[in-house]
């Protein structure tokens, strides 16, 4: 079975910058649901890390690592009151921590390239006059040269490998120790 390059994000925990002065926070089973009407606009509501500092932070990284060079595709699965009060911004990080670029994303559907410079990156869910939100997920999804979902076949090469690998010790006489 061909695996894909595809991940799913969820918010599911609480860390040191999500906001929660004033804030009613409930995870659901199939969502996170967020209130907070009198959040200042510009506000940082959640953030989620591909690196973090398990000392420091006391959490394990939550997003995927990504390949440099490469072209994905984000898809955000949440709604919001008022519609379209909430975005998001995913910042991409030199091996230094310096921060190399970031991108503001407004669409719930996005292509974008993991800089060939970048060591890591974050993505942060910011209030732009919200009071409600119901957060299902966001997922990620490599794309080929030409923009198409990529599948990976490493698993099925490996399958026609083995076969002719198996038929060649039938031919010349070798078993399993061969």
């Amino acid at each position: 079975m061909p695996m894909q390059n595809d991940f799913k994000i969820e918010w599911r925990h609480i860390n040191v910058n999500t906001f929660m002065y004033g804030t009613k926070l409930q995870f659901k089973e199939d969502e996170t649901y967020f209130e907070n009407p009198l959040m200042p606009s510009g506000t940082v509501i959640h953030d989620w890390h591909m690196v973090t500092d398990f000392n420091r932070d006391k959490v394990v990284p939550s997003l995927p690592v990504l390949k440099r060079g490469h072209h994905y595709v984000l898809t955000l699965n949440y709604e919001v009151e008022p519609p379209g009060s909430a975005y998001f911004k995913m910042t991409f990080y030199r091996k230094n921590d310096t921060e190399l670029s970031y991108l503001i994303i407004k669409e719930d559907m996005s292509e974008f390239q993991f800089p060939a410079e970048a060591y890591a990156y974050k993505l942060e869910l910011i209030n732009a006059g919200l009071s409600v939100l119901h957060f299902q997920n966001i997922k990620i999804k490599e794309l080929s040269v030409n923009n198409e979902e990529i599948t990976d076949y490493t698993g099925s090469n490996l399958e026609v490998v083995n076969s002719v690998i198996s038929m060649a010790r039938g031919r010349i006489g070798g078993g399993a120790d061969g």
